[in-house]
């Protein structure tokens, strides 16, 4: 039904992050949106250097603005770093600040 380069192409988060998988569940009205982390590297989040990834935090969801009557959510599992001070530490994401449970 929607397709993941569409949702990419609104989304726009940047050449590090891909849509990988929509998902539509017309029983409850909602949308899913799978966002993956592509690059190798990452910045850390108190330094701004490029770090190597060191794992993936688990899955977050997070409430993003209606796709028509359906509630969208945006859902990713967040890239860790290990910073040079040798802490693993959750990178920043573009659609969201660090505790928050929806969407700019």
């Amino acid at each position: 039904m929607f397709s993941e380069q569409f949702f990419d192409l609104l989304l726009d988060f940047g050449d590090d992050w891909r849509v990988n998988q929509v998902s539509v569940n017309s029983l409850t009205e909602e949308v899913d949106v799978t966002i993956e982390f592509i690059s190798k590297v990452a910045e850390d989040p108190d330094t701004l250097e490029g770090c190597p990834i060191y794992d993936h935090a688990p899955i977050r969801r997070w409430r993003h603005l209606d796709t028509m009557q359906y509630k969208t959510f945006i859902n990713s599992r967040v890239p860790r770093v290990k910073g040079s001070d040798g802490k693993i530490k959750t990178i920043s994401v573009p659609w969201s600040d660090k505790h928050e449970r929806h969407t700019y």
